[in-house]
């Protein structure tokens, strides 16, 4: 293998966790290579939601608030109101204490790329992974290209190649994984008149009682909507798709939208607890790192994509990476996904005998989910963590 292709670290995925995790490496003088089959800017299915812990993280990262990317046109769209709907029935509608902010993956993942080839990184675009050593730090890609580093991270998606090379049982990260499907629906379009008029609010709704574990969400980015449902198929036998054709007949949207849907593959509940083996590290979806209610999964890319990145730079130095890597892990990330994990499975529980437990917990605590959601108050515990918008330290 020629110097040219031997690195500190290899990064297989240009998605927000390789970006962030090249971006520190590569801002501390590591060697870093940045694969990814696609050539950026590419169009990546997701609903594109930033809550406040993500704008917080982004402007740790990279030195730019959420007004400085409005302005930029990073961030398409922001809202001060949210509603939740138990189908056509609401169970609440109000101010959020903190706006949501919406992006479009085409457009941020490339912004995140581009910094990250700014502080040094190398990207080759078109090296599909094919398959990884992870004793050796090594990749194979589709083109019989090889890639050796001392550090390999994969951070190449829900499908992703690195993860097989681990020795993990097929089943393993099979189980709770789930499906989204969305389609994008303009604003000006010539039908939309005769639509929902959810379709045409500034302001995010989200609906319960479409699937049994999951939900739908119509969410604004400027001159268009993205609908979409996901979370675990069905048991009953009913596919995702038919499920997702209800939800749009009860938008009442043409069926064409149905035609035009694409599909994703969606971690809701499989993290994986040891995404660290030998030389190499798994962030993002490919640990299953997702939050695992309402399916959030760009804070989690970005922060374990830098929980990655400073493993592999105490690697670097003699540190054990792995141990590293799943210290910050079982401090930052872990407590978050299995306590929303739990608070899922009484939500989605109780809503089989009917939206009435729902609304009650929305009346009684929406705040506090709100507050969840954000990263301003703990899944875990559900105390108020040391910063964040409304007030510090813990209640």
């Amino acid at each position: 293998m020629t110097d040219d292709k031997r690195y500190d670290a290899v990064i297989a995925g240009a998605g927000p966790a390789g970006s962030a995790a090249a971006c520190v490496l590569a801002r501390a003088g590591a060697r870093v290579m940045v694969l990814d089959r696609a050539a950026f800017p590419r169009d990546k299915l997701c609903a594109g939601l930033l809550t406040w812990k993500t704008t917080d993280l982004v402007e740790r990262l990279y030195g730019m608030g959420p007004q400085a990317l409005l302005a930029r046109g990073v961030i398409e769209h922001r809202a001060d109101r949210y509603r939740i709907r138990h189908k056509g029935m609401t169970l609440v509608c109000t101010d959020l204490f903190h706006p949501f902010y919406f992006v479009s993956r085409r457009v941020v993942d490339a912004w995140f790329l581009d910094r990250a080839r700014e502080a040094g990184a190398a990207f080759r675009s078109g090296e599909a992974v094919a398959a990884a050593d992870i004793t050796r730090g090594e990749v194979v890609t589709e083109s019989g290209n090889r890639y050796q580093g001392r550090f390999l991270i994969g951070a190449d998606g829900a499908a992703s190649v690195v993860r097989r090379a681990f020795p993990l049982p097929r089943t393993t990260f099979a189980a709770n994984m789930g499906m989204g499907l969305e389609c994008r629906v303009r604003r000006d379009d010539p039908e939309l008149p005769a639509a929902h008029p959810d379709l045409r609010q500034d302001y995010p709704t989200v609906y319960s009682g479409f699937v049994r574990t999951g939900y739908g969400w119509v969410f604004p980015h400027g001159d268009h909507a993205v609908v979409g449902l996901g979370g675990l198929a069905s048991r009953d036998g009913v596919s995702m798709r038919r499920e997702f054709e209800a939800f749009l007949e009860f938008l009442r949207l043409p069926r064409r939208f149905l035609c035009d849907c694409k599909a994703h593959l969606l971690p809701y509940g499989n993290f994986l607890t040891r995404p660290a083996q030998q030389q190499a590290l798994l962030a993002g979806d490919a640990a299953g790192l997702v939050e695992t209610l309402f399916g959030e999964g760009l804070y989690y890319a970005l922060r374990s994509g830098e929980l990655a990145a400073l493993a592999v730079l105490s690697g670097l130095s003699g540190g054990d990476v792995c141990e590293s890597y799943l210290s910050g892990l079982r401090q930052d990330i872990y407590p978050e996904l299995s306590g929303s994990l739990r608070l899922r499975q009484a939500i989605f529980f109780s809503l089989r005998f009917g939206p009435l437990p729902l609304w009650c917990l929305l009346r009684l605590g929406g705040k506090r989910l709100v507050e969840m959601a954000h990263g301003v108050r703990s899944y875990r515990w559900l105390r108020r963590r040391a910063a964040g918008p409304g007030g510090a330290g813990d209640r």
